[in-house]
């Protein structure tokens, strides 16, 4: 999320039965293991049934979380499905996060981060501005390409996503990056976010863009498929270069 704009955008039914099911998956959904089958506390060969250690636990599910969802979708996530590949009880979980969103929303925390820090290097290596945003609006792309369960955390999937601090600290971190790549200066301001809505308007609007190209070439609102990689970002870099070079205000003057 590169603001405080985007919990709306994923307000869909299967994320309320997720989130009405207290993080279990799907009632009439079996649980996916790994293609390895650690499916047990007890499993020898799990890499994460190893010791129980009160230092690791957290960063261990955090890690397995983030392995199944390279692969699985957030729905098949559950808190003890978590608990069963580290190896240690459901209700050991809760030492460590209040629910599964909570462990969610670190992840997506930590991913804020990263991605304020990729902003950052964008800036300080592009040679123009409009080079840096086709790079930014490109990342969008990157990440529901390669990481399209993460980019749906980031991006607004839990609800009250901006109550939880760590999550809000990091957006507004990378949303004052992406304002500092628009504008040259720090003027975006947590603490004053109606301001900084009326300053930032072409940061927002770079957002915007980015995140409305990677939904639809993603999930098929264009005649895309994920193999067809090459033909998607050369049609992003097409529509950014329209909007770079003014070709969208020259049609509607």
């Amino acid at each position: 999320m590169e603001s405080r704009v985007n919990g709306g955008y994923e307000r869909r039914a299967h994320r309320e039965t997720f989130e009405q099911s207290g993080g279990q998956g799907h009632a009439n959904t079996p649980l996916r293991y790994s293609s390895t089958g650690e499916n047990s506390v007890t499993e020898p060969n799990s890499p994460f049934a190893r010791q129980y250690h009160k230092g690791n636990v957290a960063e261990d599910l955090m890690e397995v979380a983030s392995r199944i969802l390279e692969t699985e979708t957030v729905e098949d996530l559950s808190v003890r499905r978590l608990a069963r590949e580290v190896g240690v009880t459901p209700a050991n979980f809760y030492n460590h996060y209040p629910g599964l969103n909570d462990l969610l929303l670190e992840i997506g925390a930590k991913a804020l981060h990263e991605r304020a820090r990729h902003l950052a290097h964008i800036r300080r290596t592009s040679k123009t501005k409009a080079e840096a945003i086709r790079r930014v609006v490109r990342s969008y792309i990157d990440l529901a390409l390669s990481k399209y369960q993460l980019f749906r955390i980031v991006f607004g999937l839990i609800p009250d996503c901006m109550q939880h601090r760590r999550f809000s600290e990091a957006s507004d971190e990378s949303m004052g990056e992406l304002v500092e790549l628009v504008y040259g200066q720090r003027i975006h301001d947590p603490a004053d976010l109606d301001g900084s809505r009326e300053r930032c308007k072409a940061a927002y609007g770079v957002f915007a863009l980015g995140y409305g190209l990677a939904r639809i070439t993603v999930d098929g609102s264009v005649p895309f498929s994920t193999e067809r990689r090459a033909d998607m970002l050369t049609f992003v870099d097409s529509v950014v270069e329209g909007f770079i070079a003014g070709e969208f205000t020259s049609l509607i003057s």
